[in-house]
Protein backbone atom coordinates (compact mmCIF):
# COMPACT_ATOMS: atom_id res chain seq x y z
CA UNK A 1 0.00 0.00 0.00
CA UNK A 2 2.88 2.38 0.79
CA UNK A 3 4.48 1.70 -2.60
CA UNK A 4 1.20 2.52 -4.35
CA UNK A 5 0.84 5.74 -2.36
CA UNK A 6 4.41 6.81 -3.16
CA UNK A 7 3.85 6.01 -6.84
CA UNK A 8 0.70 8.15 -7.00
CA UNK A 9 2.37 10.99 -5.10
CA UNK A 10 5.41 10.91 -7.40
CA UNK A 11 3.14 11.05 -10.46
CA UNK A 12 1.25 14.02 -9.01
CA UNK A 13 4.52 15.84 -8.32
CA UNK A 14 5.84 15.15 -11.82
CA UNK A 15 2.63 16.52 -13.31
CA UNK A 16 2.97 19.63 -11.15
CA UNK A 17 6.61 20.22 -12.17
CA UNK A 18 5.77 19.79 -15.87
CA UNK A 19 2.78 22.15 -15.70
CA UNK A 20 4.78 24.75 -13.81
CA UNK A 21 7.63 24.52 -16.32
CA UNK A 22 5.25 24.98 -19.27
CA UNK A 23 4.12 28.27 -17.73
CA UNK A 24 7.31 29.58 -16.10
CA UNK A 25 10.16 27.26 -17.17
CA UNK A 26 13.57 28.78 -17.89
CA UNK A 27 14.48 26.43 -20.74
CA UNK A 28 17.68 25.41 -18.90
CA UNK A 29 17.29 21.74 -18.04
CA UNK A 30 13.51 22.12 -18.25
CA UNK A 31 10.87 23.21 -20.79
CA UNK A 32 10.87 26.85 -21.92
CA UNK A 33 7.86 28.46 -20.29
CA UNK A 34 5.19 30.64 -21.86
CA UNK A 35 5.65 33.75 -19.72
CA UNK A 36 9.33 34.24 -20.60
CA UNK A 37 9.14 33.08 -24.23
CA UNK A 38 10.36 35.41 -26.97
CA UNK A 39 7.06 34.93 -28.81
CA UNK A 40 4.94 36.04 -25.85
CA UNK A 41 3.56 39.58 -25.92
CA UNK A 42 3.31 41.48 -22.64
CA UNK A 43 0.63 44.18 -22.65
CA UNK A 44 1.45 47.25 -20.55
CA UNK A 45 -0.75 48.38 -17.69
CA UNK A 46 -2.96 51.46 -17.93
CA UNK A 47 -1.65 54.86 -16.89
CA UNK A 48 -2.40 55.32 -13.19
CA UNK A 49 -3.70 51.79 -12.82
CA UNK A 50 -3.92 50.72 -9.19
CA UNK A 51 -1.49 47.99 -8.11
CA UNK A 52 -2.68 44.38 -8.15
CA UNK A 53 -5.73 45.02 -10.32
CA UNK A 54 -7.12 43.85 -13.65
CA UNK A 55 -9.29 46.33 -15.53
CA UNK A 56 -11.42 45.92 -18.64
CA UNK A 57 -8.96 47.86 -20.79
CA UNK A 58 -6.30 45.27 -19.88
CA UNK A 59 -8.54 42.49 -21.20
CA UNK A 60 -9.43 44.41 -24.36
CA UNK A 61 -5.77 45.12 -25.16
CA UNK A 62 -4.71 41.55 -24.49
CA UNK A 63 -7.50 40.35 -26.79
CA UNK A 64 -6.39 42.74 -29.54
CA UNK A 65 -2.88 41.22 -29.49
CA UNK A 66 -4.05 37.61 -29.41
CA UNK A 67 -3.50 35.91 -32.78
CA UNK A 68 -6.88 35.55 -34.48
CA UNK A 69 -6.55 31.79 -35.03
CA UNK A 70 -5.63 31.33 -31.39
CA UNK A 71 -8.82 33.10 -30.32
CA UNK A 72 -10.83 30.23 -31.77
CA UNK A 73 -9.09 27.51 -29.71
CA UNK A 74 -7.34 29.29 -26.83
CA UNK A 75 -8.31 29.94 -23.22
CA UNK A 76 -7.59 32.37 -20.40
CA UNK A 77 -5.41 30.99 -17.61
CA UNK A 78 -5.66 32.85 -14.32
CA UNK A 79 -4.41 32.63 -10.77
CA UNK A 80 -7.24 32.09 -8.32
CA UNK A 81 -6.35 35.44 -6.69
CA UNK A 82 -7.33 37.11 -9.99
CA UNK A 83 -10.88 35.75 -9.97
CA UNK A 84 -12.44 38.53 -7.84
CA UNK A 85 -10.97 41.10 -10.23
CA UNK A 86 -12.74 39.49 -13.20
CA UNK A 87 -16.01 39.22 -11.29
CA UNK A 88 -15.94 42.97 -10.65
CA UNK A 89 -15.31 43.97 -14.28
CA UNK A 90 -18.06 46.15 -15.74
CA UNK A 91 -18.69 47.85 -19.07
CA UNK A 92 -19.90 51.43 -18.72
CA UNK A 93 -23.27 51.89 -20.39
CA UNK A 94 -24.85 55.30 -19.87
CA UNK A 95 -24.73 56.09 -16.16
CA UNK A 96 -24.47 52.49 -15.03
CA UNK A 97 -22.35 49.43 -15.73
CA UNK A 98 -22.97 45.96 -17.15
CA UNK A 99 -21.09 42.95 -15.66
CA UNK A 100 -18.55 41.53 -18.08
CA UNK A 101 -17.74 38.20 -16.44
CA UNK A 102 -20.73 37.23 -14.29
CA UNK A 103 -23.59 35.13 -15.74
CA UNK A 104 -27.00 36.75 -16.37
CA UNK A 105 -28.26 35.61 -12.96
CA UNK A 106 -25.40 37.37 -11.14
CA UNK A 107 -23.61 35.88 -8.15
CA UNK A 108 -26.61 33.64 -7.41
CA UNK A 109 -25.76 31.53 -10.47
CA UNK A 110 -22.64 29.56 -11.25
CA UNK A 111 -20.10 31.82 -13.04
CA UNK A 112 -19.94 31.14 -16.74
CA UNK A 113 -16.13 31.20 -16.61
CA UNK A 114 -15.87 32.75 -20.06
CA UNK A 115 -14.25 35.99 -21.13
CA UNK A 116 -14.62 37.34 -24.68
CA UNK A 117 -16.29 34.02 -25.41
CA UNK A 118 -13.26 31.93 -24.44
CA UNK A 119 -13.12 29.67 -21.37
CA UNK A 120 -11.36 30.84 -18.21
CA UNK A 121 -9.41 28.21 -16.28
CA UNK A 122 -7.94 28.70 -12.81
CA UNK A 123 -4.38 27.37 -12.67
CA UNK A 124 -2.05 27.17 -9.69
CA UNK A 125 0.86 27.61 -12.11
CA UNK A 126 -0.13 31.21 -12.83
CA UNK A 127 1.60 33.97 -10.87
CA UNK A 128 -0.20 35.79 -8.08
CA UNK A 129 -2.34 38.85 -8.77
CA UNK A 130 -0.44 41.91 -10.01
CA UNK A 131 2.48 39.92 -11.42
CA UNK A 132 3.21 38.89 -15.01
CA UNK A 133 1.42 35.59 -15.54
CA UNK A 134 -1.56 36.23 -13.25
CA UNK A 135 -3.72 36.21 -16.39
CA UNK A 136 -2.59 34.66 -19.68
CA UNK A 137 -4.32 34.46 -23.04
CA UNK A 138 -2.97 31.10 -24.13
CA UNK A 139 -3.36 28.86 -27.15
CA UNK A 140 -1.77 25.67 -25.85
CA UNK A 141 -1.98 24.06 -29.30
CA UNK A 142 0.85 26.49 -30.17
CA UNK A 143 3.08 24.91 -27.51
CA UNK A 144 5.15 21.87 -28.51
CA UNK A 145 5.88 19.15 -25.95
CA UNK A 146 8.37 16.32 -26.46
CA UNK A 147 8.10 13.17 -24.32
CA UNK A 148 10.51 10.26 -24.05
CA UNK A 149 8.85 7.05 -22.97
CA UNK A 150 6.91 6.83 -19.72
CA UNK A 151 7.74 7.34 -16.06
CA UNK A 152 10.64 5.07 -15.13
CA UNK A 153 10.29 3.69 -11.62
CA UNK A 154 12.95 1.87 -9.62
CA UNK A 155 13.26 0.71 -6.02
CA UNK A 156 16.39 -0.33 -4.15
CA UNK A 157 17.01 -1.77 -0.69
CA UNK A 158 20.78 -1.64 -1.24
CA UNK A 159 21.53 2.09 -1.62
CA UNK A 160 20.66 2.79 2.04
CA UNK A 161 21.06 -0.79 3.30
CA UNK A 162 23.12 0.25 6.35
CA UNK A 163 20.22 2.46 7.47
CA UNK A 164 17.48 -0.14 6.79
CA UNK A 165 15.89 2.22 4.25
CA UNK A 166 14.28 1.57 0.88
CA UNK A 167 14.93 4.11 -1.88
CA UNK A 168 12.49 4.93 -4.70
CA UNK A 169 13.53 6.64 -7.95
CA UNK A 170 11.29 8.18 -10.59
CA UNK A 171 12.60 9.48 -13.93
CA UNK A 172 10.74 11.13 -16.79
CA UNK A 173 12.12 13.00 -19.80
CA UNK A 174 10.07 15.92 -21.13
CA UNK A 175 10.83 19.13 -23.01
CA UNK A 176 8.77 21.86 -24.57
CA UNK A 177 8.60 25.34 -26.05
CA UNK A 178 6.22 27.50 -28.11
CA UNK A 179 6.04 26.56 -31.79
CA UNK A 180 6.66 30.15 -32.85
CA UNK A 181 10.03 31.76 -32.11
CA UNK A 182 8.80 35.36 -32.07
CA UNK A 183 5.66 37.47 -32.16
CA UNK A 184 3.85 37.39 -35.51
CA UNK A 185 3.66 40.30 -37.94
CA UNK A 186 0.13 40.53 -39.38
CA UNK A 187 -0.48 40.66 -43.11
CA UNK A 188 -2.14 44.03 -42.58
CA UNK A 189 -1.65 46.09 -39.45
CA UNK A 190 1.19 47.33 -37.28
CA UNK A 191 0.77 45.62 -33.90
CA UNK A 192 2.41 42.21 -33.59
CA UNK A 193 0.27 39.24 -32.55
CA UNK A 194 0.95 36.05 -30.63
CA UNK A 195 -0.68 32.82 -29.44
CA UNK A 196 0.42 33.88 -25.93
CA UNK A 197 -0.33 37.24 -24.32
CA UNK A 198 0.37 38.31 -20.74
CA UNK A 199 -0.26 41.45 -18.69
CA UNK A 200 2.71 43.45 -17.37
CA UNK A 201 3.28 43.80 -13.63
CA UNK A 202 0.97 46.24 -11.84
CA UNK A 203 2.92 47.35 -8.77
Amino acid sequence: ALSQYIGRSATDELNFLIGDAIIEGTGAGQPAGITAAAATISVTKETGQVASTIVLKNINKMWSRWFDRSRRRGMWLINQDSEPQLEELTLDVGTSGVPVYLPPGGVADTPNARLKGRPVMVSEYCATLGTVGDIIAADLSAYAVGLQGTVETAMSIHLRFDFAETVFRFMYAVDGQPWVASALTPFKGTNTLSPFVTLATRA
